[in-house]
């Protein structure tokens, strides 16, 4: 079977990316397949995960520039440079299955005709946008950004309904999109399996994610800050970058604890980070799935999420091997925090329950889903 894969850009160290490694992988050097994978930008000096070499890529060179409004509205030349490039590479490869990760590609895919099988695959939630405009700082252009942003997510709904079919990540999203049988539920499988448990025995609080505001790393911050004093020997460690990060600095250091709370730089080895805390904390107000979630949790972290609207209550199972707390509650936050790094005992039992029960999202249970799922595709498709 010919799989291919249409991205706009490729070396990152986001989370479509890590799952895309994953999941082209494990099609590539275990079921066998054909696997290309096609991208709308440049090539990168380097890819930051990991990709089989019986995977092959083709780079269209586009270059997508900062789109104002009105692109948004109108094809650009580069849509059109896109959708040309797309298609004369889709028609060199004759995929049987071309899948979009939902970039500028999702507003063209469906229309070309090289006769392969179009699937969409979301890997956020459906209101995502949503919860952007309301997390929004109130300054006097917020109302204009939020109603730019529900325009956007009719956008999205719009280009979504021209699919017949569309993979999300969760059951719930599946509820809010409300698309009957056109929509499909297959999680996002671990991205590495180990054999390794952590400890529980450093005092290292870990946390990973772009720091942005949505994904609520001022929270965590805040909660931290409230139970510091009565356990001075832990720390909080929290991967990632982006945009905010100065704001999220000047918070830790007007809180005095610079030498507790730690910025670090995104790292591939996230199975190491992990095997050295003790507890991981997931913080944000939307996600599409939690991957950090599952990665945490086969290295048998005990987890503490916000409780939002999908991701974090299919993954975490209510204290047995986690907590869920009410969304932006920074005192219920530290409260489940404080439990955990207090009693060292409650701490293994729910992390050693954490690596059992995580095994439903090893990555040879999920991608045999994803095998179900194409060969469905194929006989309908030749039916």
């Amino acid at each position: 079977m010919k799989i291919t894969y249409s991205i706009g850009s490729l070396g990152n160290s986001g989370g479509i990316e890590r799952v895309l490694s994953t999941k082209a992988n494990y099609l590539a050097d275990v079921f066998g397949y054909n696997v290309h994978v096609i991208v709308g930008g440049k090539q990168p000096d380097s890819l930051f995960y990991s990709f089989s070499g019986k995977i092959v890529f083709h780079y269209l060179n586009i270059d997508f520039p900062k789109r104002n409004p009105v692109q948004f509205i109108f094809r650009t030349k580069q849509d059109q440079i896109y959708q040309q490039k797309l298609e004369q590479v889709l028609y060199a490869i004759h995929p049987d299955i071309t899948i979009s990760t939902f970039g500028q590609d999702a507003a063209f895919l469906y229309k070309l005709k090289d006769r392969s099988i179009k699937v969409l695959e979301f890997h956020f939630t459906k209101n995502y946008l949503k919860h952007l405009g309301a997390s929004l700082q109130n300054d006097k252009y917020r109302w204009i950004r939020k109603f730019w942003l529900a325009f956007l997510q009719k956008r999205e709904t719009y280009l979504a309904n021209k699919y017949d079919h569309i993979v999300v990540l969760t059951e719930r999203d599946k509820q809010l999109w409300d698309g009957g049988d056109r929509f499909t539920v297959i999680p996002n499988p671990l991205s590495f399996q180990t054999n390794k448990t952590a400890l529980l025995e450093n005092k290292v609080i870990v946390s990973m994610g772009r720091l942005v505001y949505p994904k609520g790393y001022s929270y965590l911050i805040d909660a931290f800050s409230l139970v510091e004093s009565k356990h001075p020997d832990w720390q909080l460690h929290i991967y990632g970058d982006g945009l905010q990060k100065e704001t999220f600095q000047n918070q830790i250091n007007s809180l005095s604890l610079q030498d507790k709370i730690w910025l670090k730089k995104p790292e591939a080895d996230v199975e190491s980070i992990m095997l050295n805390a003790s507890l991981f904390v997931l913080p944000s107000l939307y996600d599409g799935f939690g991957l950090v979630l599952t990665e945490a949790m086969v290295c048998g972290l005990p987890c503490i999420a916000f409780d939002s609207e999908c991701g974090p209550s299919e993954i975490i199972r209510e204290g047995e091997d986690g907590f869920l707390v009410e969304l932006k509650n920074a005192n219920q936050l530290a409260e489940k925090m404080d439990l955990l790094m207090s009693d060292t005992a409650l701490r293994k039992a729910m992390g050693k329950q954490a690596k059992e029960n995580i095994v439903r999202y090893e990555s040879g249970k999920i991608m045999q889903f994803w095998q179900n799922y194409f060969k469905k595709l194929i006989v309908h498709g030749n039916s």
